[in-house]
Order: C-alpha cells, then structure tokens, then sequence
C-alpha cells in the first residue's frame, strides 16, 4: 500500500532531494499539485515561504500530516510551531532532510511511533536501561555509553548525551509520579528526596548508534507531557533562559534537551505514556554539529491505536 505526498517549495531542490529519499519506499512524491485533492489523509510538505504565503490553505491540513520546512534559528523556528502549532518542524538541512521526513512519514503510516528502530534501523546498536530511582544513574549511562564507538564524532557528545540523560530521568522519575500523586490527595515528592518507582512505573532509557548518528530515549508510564505543556515549556525557556522553581522539577531539562539535539522529538500518548528521543548527527567536527538547523517533532497515539514498542 503506497502514500502521497504533496510538495510544495520555492527551490525546486527540495522536491528532487524528497522524491530522491522516497525511492525504495511506500511514498510516491508529487510537485505541487492542487492542494484541495491533497488536504486530507495526505502527507503535504511545503517551506516556510510557500506556507506563509498560503497560510489558510496548509492550516487546515491536520496536523500529524504536515511538514514545513525551515532555515530559521531555534528562536524563528519554535514561534512558528507555538504560533501556527505545528508538529513537524524540519530543519532545511541539505542532503539530511529527505531521510528525515522519510523516517517520520514511515513512523506515522506504520502507526509504529514508540522507540529508536524508526530512526536506527534493526542493525544498530542499542542499550537498554531501567531505572527505579535516581541512584547511581550516573554511572549507568556512562557505562552504557562506553559500549559505544565516538571515534568520528567532535569531543562533546558524550558529555551532551549525560546532561540530557540525566536532566530527562530526573524530569520521569518526579514529574510523572508527582501528577499521579496529587490526583490520588497525596503531597508531591520533592527532587532532593528520595524516590523509588516499580513494576509498569518503571523509566527505560535507550541509547543507540548507527553509521548516521547517536541516539537518546527516555520513556515513562504517566503520558503528562502534552503539546500545550510541552510548548509552553519551551516558550517559557527560550523567552527567560532561566531556571524555573518547583519541587518536581528546575523546568530546564526539556530546554536543554532541545538545544543539545539535532532532533527533537516527543512521542505522547495521553495518561499512558511518554519519550522524549533527541538525536545527534554523526559529526567530527563540532562546527557542523552547531550548523544544523534542529527540527522539532511531536507524534500523537490516540486510544485505540495499537502500540507497537519496536
């Protein structure tokens, strides 16, 4: 069973390097066709320009099925997803970003959102953790990532997979169950507390890496981060910059993860489950990891929709 695509973008480069990353898949690419016989059930990509030409148009494509493209900073970028509320912000990287929608087209058609597979492919190489409590986590995810091979890559990763690693464990461990715990009358468990989860409770942490680049995974059991809290988050970071005080959290870990990342994505499904996977390029120098324009995506599981955890 094949899926269309509708392309609509200024350079003509765009469509060639997208019809060219469709070959050998279920994607069959088409250059600007008329919008209203692609509208519905159809993926449709298009750049910043051509959208906000004809806004109305691409505002009433749903929003798991439209992809706009951008060469925008972080800060031009992430207004345009809270003000149009976007899911899928693409960064107008060239020779990266075919594979990159192909990847999230695959996600959305297979309804197989959960994991690194998507992005990894089954011959990479990957680590699996779960975690009860913050204790020794540390330690875990450095072992874990001297499994892994950063020869070809610039002198950070490692040190950016931890800080994102630790910021977004910590963020599973208290934020989740602190919900769970006030919905139940209970009084919310402060970081500098100890905290232990078990049985479904529990938060996985998958590292991965293939010939492309590094992956981070950190999924709970709770789904509390929505598209509007996780917006708001972002936009509350990028405009302050600032740490922000609660007990369940400092509300920069999202931020930081964003900014670490060359892809950033969110897999939800409400009050079941949550990931944040972010993705490094494989890169030796730190000049071209920094050059990347980062993209922004969120995918939705409605109930009733089975799950797949490949």
């Amino acid at each position: 069973m094949n899926a269309h695509v509708a392309v609509y973008a200024k350079d003509p480069k765009v469509f060639e390097q997208l019809k060219s990353s469709a070959n050998s898949t279920h994607f069959i690419v088409h250059d600007a066709p008329d919008l209203n016989e692609y509208k519905e059930n159809h993926f449709v990509v298009c750049d910043v320009e051509t959208f906000q030409e004809r806004l109305a148009e691409f505002k009433a494509i749903k929003k798991h099925l439209l992809y706009v493209l951008s060469s925008g900073t972080d800060e031009e970028n992430m207004k345009l997803v809270e003000q149009h509320e976007l899911y899928h912000l693409v960064g107008l990287n060239e020779q990266i970003f075919g594979t990159e929608i192909m990847c999230s087209f695959k996600k959305t058609f297979d309804k197989k959102i959960w994991g690194l597979r998507s992005y990894m492919g089954d011959d990479a190489e990957i680590k699996i953790i779960s975690l009860s409590d913050s204790k020794h986590t540390n330690e875990m995810i450095q072992d874990a990532l001297g499994n892994f091979d950063f020869q070809d890559y610039f002198s950070s990763p490692i040190e950016y997979i931890q800080v994102m690693a630790n910021e977004l464990i910590s963020n599973s461990l208290y934020k989740g169950p602190n919900k769970k715990r006030q919905e139940q009358g209970l009084e919310s468990v402060d970081r500098r507390s100890p905290v232990f989860l078990k049985g479904s409770d529990l938060v996985q942490v998958t590292l991965g890496m293939n010939d492309m680049g590094v992956a981070l995974s950190v999924q709970d059991s709770f789904g509390g981060l929505s598209y509007d809290l996780l917006i708001a988050s972002l936009k509350r970071s990028f405009a302050e910059k600032t740490v922000m005080e609660k007990k369940d959290g400092a509300g920069l870990g999202l931020y930081l993860t964003f900014l670490h990342s060359n892809q950033f994505i969110i897999n939800y499904r409400e009050n079941f489950r949550t990931e944040v996977l972010c993705i490094i390029d494989k890169n030796k120098r730190y000049k071209n990891y920094k050059q990347r324009i980062r993209s922004f995506h969120f995918f939705q599981e409605v109930p009733g929709e089975k799950t797949n955890d490949k």
